[in-house]
């Protein structure tokens, strides 16, 4: 028997990060209506809170407003942030401040909201995958998972699907690409960011009958 999708009717889900969470028009957009699609009877609310240009320290300054205000907690918080925190280099944060800084954010998480925590590491730095910033942030992506699992939450290795893909598509289209300025996300990679959190949550895609519905061909 399949897994079923682990959101529920009446779930809270919280995505909670920087610009790719901050895009009205990106994957926490894409991710509700592919749920209402799919699942109309579960009536599950979406909570985007995203900042552009966050880092982690940003992040868990406004947790109190953004989080913990309510009116109602969120059943699931999905954190996603990292990337600001190299990109900006030295106004950026340090491993060792940026692994504090996470840890204390997902304790409080954990302590305050009682939700399912959900950690993602980060979709890479631009298209050069092998740049000095993505050698970097392998670092802190390293460290997320290991704050994840100390956490006790779910993992989401969002940055080895990106870079996966990535290293497929390049290979036969040079021009498709997945980031805009090092930091967003273009369509495809906000679909493929969508596709990579609901397929960790066993989004099942419904299913056809062989035939029905098509014309034959004369």
């Amino acid at each position: 028997m399949a897994q079923d999708f682990l959101w529920q009717g009446g779930d809270r889900v919280m995505f909670l990060g920087d610009a790719p969470t901050d895009d009205p028009l990106g994957y926490v957009r894409l991710i509700p209506d592919m749920v209402a699609a799919r699942y109309p009877e579960r009536r599950i609310s979406f909570l985007p809170r995203g900042v552009g240009g966050n880092r982690v320290g940003d992040v868990l300054e406004r947790l109190e407003h953004d989080v913990l205000a309510g009116p109602q907690l969120p059943t699931w918080v999905l954190v996603s942030v990292g990337v600001n925190d190299v990109v900006h280099g030295a106004a950026g944060t340090p491993l060792g401040r940026f692994v504090d800084l996470y840890s204390s954010l997902l304790q409080r998480l954990r302590a305050d909201t009682g939700a399912t925590l959900v950690v993602l590491t980060t979709p890479p730095i631009g298209e050069e995958l092998d740049n000095p910033q993505n050698q970097a942030l392998a670092g802190y992506n390293d460290a997320i998972t290991g704050l994840g699992f100390q956490f006790g939450a779910q993992t989401i290795n969002v940055n080895q699907v990106f870079q996966e893909t990535m290293h497929r598509a390049q290979a036969v289209d040079p021009n498709l690409h997945f980031t805009i300025d090092n930091v967003r996300l273009t369509t495809v990679g906000n679909y493929l960011m969508a596709i990579t959190i609901l397929g960790a949550h066993y989004f099942a895609l419904p299913m056809a009958k062989p035939g029905g519905g098509l014309a034959k061909a004369a």
